[in-house]
């Protein structure tokens, strides 16, 4: 769902500001650096890296989402990882529309 939905938004706004194909953005491993539900726990202080490590441990034995397992073993409650969802899906938008107004204003500069 967040991949569908990230790649309208790109082409909205790709589209709004009127930007050609080769300065259209493409979803790569860029958009996910720095808004995994584990750098947001660290940045906004709700698990530490002990637990982050821990928790990493067992989702890579046991599998299942971060935020799955960070409930099961009590880390965060379910409303915590619904914000943390909502949190990750507007940084990586941000991000997104970020690097499309940069897009836009080096095309503006090519413009003779």
């Amino acid at each position: 769902m967040e991949v569908r939905g990230t790649t309208l938004f790109i082409e909205y706004i790709s589209r709004k500001l009127d930007l050609s194909m080769e300065d259209k953005l493409s979803l790569g491993s860029w958009g996910k650096v720095g808004t995994s539900l584990g750098a947001l726990c660290l940045k906004l202080n709700l698990m530490d890296m002990d637990k982050i490590n821990n928790l990493l441990e067992i989702q890579e034995q046991a599998g299942g989402l971060f935020g799955d397992v960070a409930i099961e073993l009590g880390y965060l409650s379910e409303v915590q990882v619904e914000n943390l969802l909502r949190i990750q899906t507007w940084t990586r938008r941000s991000e997104i529309l970020h690097r499309l107004l940069l897009a836009e204003k080096n095309q503006s500069r090519s413009i003779p």
